[in-house]
């Protein structure tokens, strides 16, 4: 058996221990678990037979947040998602000048919003400032290289690592500095690390990999491309494993769709996690489905995204016959991402039609077979809509390569597919997902050992 290490910087119970991949990855290795306190415990009550180890709680250096955003800075030309990302971290959410939309939006207020956002970012960011000038960025990143490359090494000295394990596996779900931290150490220690992307986006648009791992697991054969051209990464090391997460997906579930019972025409709308004002537009398509044959026929939920970040200028009701499907939670960034339990996968399975802003939930719904229309449109307030973060996230960009996806720019757009297919006149189409996602593989483990048996 080969000897693995499953290193859990936070908690990704939902992608490990509530998706069976734990479970299967303790069966098919030699796992040892590095954890904090609360997510070993997790694991113990479930029970699985297992090496556990306590991973104390290191925070991560300034020197490491500082060389991350660096590094984006220097190549913000790499990715349009770099380029876009910065913007919103200089300037906020709020469009400069947005689209008068009624009496309450302010340009004067858009103006002041953007240069206090401004001034506080090089406020708080002075360092990373000075590397908007090139001679200065490469030559902050070189001397923040080395410190990075020192303080790493210190860091993690007195863990009682063992030298010996074939692969270490480090989830990662954001811009986590103790993660390339690790990374670092282990590399000076010569022992062969892979990081299981936990998102879509991490190649793309997250951050620069300031410390390569031996091996990435990302989502797709989309994923590997970025990796190649953005990461400089050898396409041969980045492996397509899906999504931890995902696990559950791989189950074929096209059975139950035929045993609903059918009542009224059933539409669901996924919501956006970033600025955009969905509720303006869920007001207009639900006036215009109330005015068509469709009125009375219809039942609408509305799944707002279990991050949703606050807007500017939205309406702040939904009309009553709008059902929310809320998740409460007191977590917050990942760990507020449900669990793809029954629940979940019910409430998706239950839509006739699932309109969803460009989310990996779009990628749930195409994967259960349920006709998904992808909302395109721009509200006119935030430069974050899901207009212009299909324009500038490349990953985003990827639904666009798949035939057959179908996109909304606006209410009145959605209401006639909405129609299309209560009329019947819209057929059901079998999208091919492969370079998106990979779900063909048992399971995700499956990918990790047949990698971990090529070592």
């Amino acid at each position: 058996m080969k000897k693995l290490a499953l290193v859990l910087m936070s908690d990704y119970s939902k992608s490990w221990i509530d998706s069976g991949n734990l479970f299967d990855l303790s069966k098919q290795s030699d796992l040892t678990v590095y954890a904090s306190d609360a997510v070993l415990s997790k694991i113990e009550k479930v029970g699985f037979e297992l090496k556990l180890e306590l991973l104390p709680n290191f925070k991560a250096s300034r020197t490491t947040s500082i060389l991350q955003l660096v590094s984006l800075i220097n190549r913000r030309k790499l990715s349009s998602s770099f380029d876009f990302r910065l913007k919103r971290l200089i300037f906020g959410d709020l469009k400069i000048l947005p689209k008068i939309l009624s009496k309450k939006t302010s340009i004067f207020h858009a103006v002041f919003y953007n240069l206090k956002r401004m001034t506080r970012f090089v406020g708080a960011h002075p360092i990373e400032t000075l590397a908007f000038v090139a001679p200065l960025g490469k030559f902050l990143e070189l001397s923040l290289a080395a410190r990075f490359k020192k303080l790493s090494n210190q860091k993690f000295a007195k863990i009682k690592f063992d030298r010996s394990f074939d692969m270490v596996l480090l989830p990662s779900a954001a811009i986590e500095d103790r993660i390339f931290e690790f990374v670092e150490f282990l590399r000076q220690s010569q022992i062969t690390t892979a990081i299981c992307i936990e998102n879509w986006d991490n190649l793309t648009s997250k951050s620069i990999l300031i410390s390569r791992p031996d091996y990435v697991f990302v989502m797709g054969q989309f994923c590997i491309e970025h990796g190649e051209k953005i990461q400089s990464l050898d396409p041969t090391h980045i492996i397509a494993a899906g999504l931890p997460r995902f696990n559950s997906y791989r189950n074929n579930y096209s059975g139950s769709l035929n045993n609903r019972v059918k009542e009224k025409f059933k539409i669901l709308y996924l919501g956006f996690s970033v600025p955009h004002n969905e509720r303006n537009l869920l007001n207009k398509l639900i006036s215009l489905m109330d005015n068509a044959p469709i009125a009375g026929q219809y039942e609408f939920f509305y799944k707002p995204h279990p991050v949703r970040q606050p807007r500017f200028y939205e309406d702040t009701s939904t009309p009553r016959n709008v059902k929310i499907i809320e998740h409460k939670s007191d977590l917050t960034g990942f760990g507020a991402i449900p669990a793809i339990d029954a629940s979940h996968i019910q409430n998706i399975m239950a839509a006739d039609l699932v309109i969803s802003t460009p989310t990996s939930m779009a990628i749930e719904s195409m994967l259960l077979g349920i006709p998904t229309v992808i909302d395109s449109s721009d509200d006119g307030v935030h430069r974050t809509t899901a207009k212009f973060s299909l324009e500038s996230y490349l990953h985003l960009r990827d639904l666009k390569k798949i035939e057959g996806v179908i996109f909304a720019e606006s209410a009145e757009e959605m209401f006639e597919e909405i129609m299309r297919h209560f009329l019947g006149e819209s057929a059901t189409k079998n999208l091919t997902l492969d370079k998106l996602i990979e779900s063909k593989n048992v399971s995700y483990v499956s990918n990790i050992m047949d990698l971990a048996n090529r070592l």
